[in-house]
C-alpha cells in the first residue's frame, strides 16, 4: 500500500473516531482519551523505571531491559489497549508531538497489524496475540505473525531529541513520525496555506513562513516544524527553477 495513502487514511480514521477537531493546535490528550482505550500518564522527568513501576502496579508481565534512562515518551500496548507515557517537563509542543508519535505506533504497528492478523488467521489467534498461549507450528509458519507483537508491545521515544529519523533509522520510526505530523498538521491543510495570498514568493521566504505557521498555528516543536516545512515544500515541487535562478533556493 502507498505510504502516503496509508498515513493520510490512518489520520482521517482517527479524527473521525475522536470527533473532527475544530482547529489547531490539536488537543491530542482529549482526542486520544475519546477515541481509544489508552491511558495517558504524564510524569515529571519521565524515566524507564517509571514505566517498570507502572507495569508492576498493573501486574503486567513484561520485562524492559537496559539501564534506567530519561525518555520523551513510551507506549505500552496489550490486549487491544494500553498506556502512553510522556514527560510533564517537556514543552506543550513537545508533549503534543510525543503523544502523536506514540499514538502513531499504536495505530500502525500494534492495532493495524493486530487487526490484519485476526482477519487472516481468525479469532483463534487472539490468544496467541495476547500472549495467553504459544503459537502452533502452522501459526508460527504463517507470515502474518512475523509483523505483529505477541503479548505486550513496548516502544520508547528516547532522549536526546534528534528530530525526524534519517534514512539510516528503521522505516517504522520514520513512518510513525510522518503519521504524527499528519495528525497534528494535515498536509492538505498546509497545501492550502501555501496556496493562499498570505504565503510569500521565493523558496527561502516560503520556507520560513511555513515553519512559523507550523510552530505558531499547528503547535509543532521547532525542530519538527523545520523538517516538515522542507518536506511539504518539496512535495509542492519547490524550490522551483526560478528560485534557483534568482538565488532564492
Amino acid at each position: 500500500m502507498d505510504t502516503t495513502y496509508l498515513i493520510e487514511n490512518a489520520a482521517q480514521e482517527f479524527w473521525a473516531r475522536a470527533g473532527e477537531a475544530s482547529g489547531f493546535p490539536r488537543n491530542m490528550n482529549a482526542a486520544i482519551t475519546l477515541a481509544l482505550p489508552l491511558e495517558l500518564c504524564c510524569i515529571e522527568e519521565l524515566r524507564v523505571n517509571h514505566v517498570r513501576a507502572w507495569l508492576k502496579r498493573v501486574r503486567m508481565a513484561h520485562r524492559i531491559g537496559g539501564k534506567d534512562r530519561r525518555l520523551h515518551g513510551c507506549l505500552i500496548a496489550y490486549k487491544g489497549k494500553g498506556a502512553i507515557f510522556f514527560d510533564r517537563l517537556d514543552s506543550e509542543a513537545e508533549q503534543r508531538f510525543t503523544l502523536a508519535h506514540e499514538l502513531a505506533h499504536f495505530l500502525l504497528d500494534y492495532q493495524a497489524t493486530r487487526q490484519r492478523t485476526l482477519e487472516i488467521l481468525g479469532p483463534s489467534i487472539l490468544a496467541v496475540l495476547d500472549g495467553e498461549r504459544p503459537p502452533t507450528l502452522d501459526e508460527r509458519l504463517h507470515a502474518a505473525l512475523s509483523t505483529v507483537s505477541l503479548g505486550v508491545m513496548s516502544h520508547f521515544m528516547e532522549r536526546p531529541d534528534k528530530g525526524l529519523p534519517s534514512t539510516a533509522i528503521l522505516d517504522v520510526e520514520n513512518r510513525a513520525d510522518r503519521l504524527a505530523l499528519e495528525l497534528l498538521a494535515p498536509a492538505a491543510s498546509l497545501y492550502d496555506v501555501m496556496a493562499s495570498s498570505a504565503a510569500p514568493r521565493g523558496f527561502k521566504r516560503r520556507l520560513a513562513f511555513l515553519q512559523q505557521q507550523l510552530i505558531e498555528v499547528y503547535g509543532l516543536p521547532p525542530l519538527q516544524a523545520d523538517i516538515y516545512a522542507d518536506l511539504i515544500l518539496k512535495q509542492l515541487g519547490e524550490p522551483t527553477f526560478r528560485d534557483w535562478l534568482y538565488g532564492e533556493a
